[in-house]
């Protein structure tokens, strides 16, 4: 996945190397907190709006560009969401990642509780209705605002 993405707010994939039983990726080093830790430093205080509003725009300009590859994360939370030197934000994680068009989801119901959409939920195999795509990012994102 991370292999097709190719974003300012996205963490870069270098390389991977893989042996007989490891598999090693190489990934731009992000110094920083991801955005729990931010969180949880202020001490239940939010964010300031301009900050909020910074860190907001870079995700969903991220969340856009990876629902516009046919893609979704399906992990997204604070504890993804890196925050770099001068407050630069990355996503990171996609282990949970998936291209919408697959036929079958290696994970089906997947995400972490209090982030994932209620589609996500209803998910039935058997039932095509129930399919879901990149808006279960959509109502992530929310998730994290409202919490920021």
């Amino acid at each position: 996945m991370m292999r097709t993405l190719s974003h300012e707010n996205i963490v870069k994939l270098y390389e991977v190397y893989e042996t007989e039983n490891s598999v090693y990726l190489v990934m731009e080093l992000i110094k920083g907190k991801n955005l729990l830790q931010v969180l949880r430093k202020n001490k239940g205080r939010n964010e300031s709006e301009p900050k909020t509003w910074k860190i907001m725009h870079s995700i969903l300009s991220a969340v856009a560009h990876i629902a516009a590859q046919g893609a979704m994360h399906r992990d997204l939370k604070p504890e993804n969401i890196l925050i770099g030197k001068g407050d630069k934000v990355k996503i990171a994680d996609f282990g949970l990642s998936t291209f919408i068009k697959t036929k079958d989801y290696i994970f089906k119901k997947c995400g972490t509780p209090g982030y994932i959409a209620p589609e996500v939920f209803k998910y039935n195999e058997k039932n095509s209705s129930t399919a879901y795509d990149s808006r279960c990012d959509v109502f992530s994102v929310g998730c994290i605002f409202f919490q920021m």
